[in-house]
């Protein structure tokens, strides 16, 4: 008799912690679409080169929100490495510079289309650098994997990722280990499909942007 009281209770308080840490998700859910942070110091220039429909999208659109996802379910396996996201965002300002100074032909508040549309095309990095920090290493991530893969590929091995993360964080909550409400509420967002082709496209987008300047350095140096 008392083993079943024990087991009741333990059912007991197993549902009132769901119920618990489903509230706290529910709440921190809100962050995930009103969120917006200061781009790091090494990041910020990318910033002044942008075209005012990609600045929009980067802070405010659907590509914010998937990056700041990403950054929350991954945010405690990617590796602490400091120097390197601040060796990306000082290299990245670089690269924005040198394209915006290649591609520009008069200034640019004359061309009232190219203010708005035209220039570099850094938004994914930008939804990055504005969304969190944790989501900076996953955009590094994404360049590499656009590298490696074409874009079918490589959208299909980001469901996998994000599906088998899930699945770990689910697996260990089952198993008794503590969960930070913050990973718990990542669990039940919803990353789709078409999200994550639009995320590695705009890490194409953003590789096209490097390789362009790496290649007119090369131009430069011949």
């Amino acid at each position: 008799m008392s083993s079943g009281l024990s087991l009741g209770r333990i059912q007991a308080r197993f549902m009132q912690a769901t119920q618990e840490l489903t509230v706290a998700a529910a709440n921190l859910n809100f962050d995930f679409t009103l969120v917006k942070l200061e781009a790091p110091p090494e990041y910020r220039a990318i910033g002044d080169h942008l075209s005012s429909s990609r600045i929009r999208e980067a802070e405010t659109g659907p590509l914010h929100m998937t990056a700041r996802k990403l950054g929350a379910l991954f945010d405690d396996v990617c590796p602490q490495t400091p120097n390197l996201i601040k060796a990306y965002g000082m290299r990245a300002s670089e690269i924005s510079r040198e394209v915006t100074e290649i591609d520009s032909d008069g200034p640019r508040g004359r061309n009232w289309i190219r203010t708005e549309y035209g220039g570099i095309d850094a938004t994914s990095i930008w939804a990055a650098a504005t969304s969190s920090k944790a989501a900076l290493p996953i955009h590094l991530l994404a360049c590499i994997i656009a590298r490696m893969w074409k874009h079918t590929e490589a959208t299909s091995l980001w469901v996998e990722l994000v599906s088998e993360r899930k699945r770990a964080i689910v697996s260990a909550f089952e198993n008794g280990d503590p969960i930070q409400t913050a990973l718990a509420s990542a669990v039940q967002q919803e990353i789709t499909r078409e999200h994550l082709a639009k995320w590695d496209a705009s890490a194409r987008a953003w590789l096209q942007t490097a390789d362009k300047a790496a290649n007119d350095s090369t131009n430069n140096f011949y």
